[in-house]
């Protein structure tokens, strides 16, 4: 977002409110960094929303619309990250090609619920997010809870289909 008086874009969720202050969110600049930063994320992202179990509801598809970018941009290189898929749960997949890393899964299960049943593992483009151990989900502690399934914003967790 954009910040009257400020020469640069700050982020929106780190940027404490202060008295007075004058934000714009679809200012040049914000709108310039906001498609850059969904051009990249979908670059490492399988957008194959016809087949996905989130088609429709998925927030990568109401981003780009919003922002008027096309979801098969040819911007960036596709680096596709071909993980194995996790089934193993009797409610739900974990497909970490999709997983865009927003933590969301993460957060709710360790600070929500306290569980801390998934976490993060590795850096930079290994980055993932996984069981204790790189275990499957249904040999790990994961009681099928599902909220994490729930607060998924894209397809990387979803119940399966009955």
């Amino acid at each position: 977002m954009e910040i009257e008086g400020k020469d640069v874009p700050v982020t929106a969720c780190t940027t404490p409110v202060a008295e007075g202050m004058v934000v714009n969110t679809k200012g040049a600049k914000a709108l310039r960094l906001a498609h850059t930063a969904l051009e990249l994320l979908l670059a490492s992202h399988p957008v194959d929303c016809a087949h996905c179990l989130k088609n429709g509801s998925c927030e990568l598809q109401k981003i780009a619309k919003h922002l008027g970018v096309k979801l098969k941009t040819k911007r960036f290189r596709k680096i596709l990250p071909e993980l194995p898929i996790d089934s193993s749960s009797p409610l739900f997949i974990y497909d970490p090609n999709k997983c865009v890393l927003c933590g969301r899964c993460v957060w709710v299960c360790q600070e929500k619920l306290g569980k801390g049943t998934i976490g993060f593992a590795y850096r930079g483009f290994r980055r993932t997010v996984t069981t204790f151990g790189d275990e499957p989900v249904g040999k790990s502690r994961c009681q099928d809870c599902s909220e994490c399934v729930a607060i998924c914003p894209v397809g990387a967790l979803a119940f399966k289909a009955h």
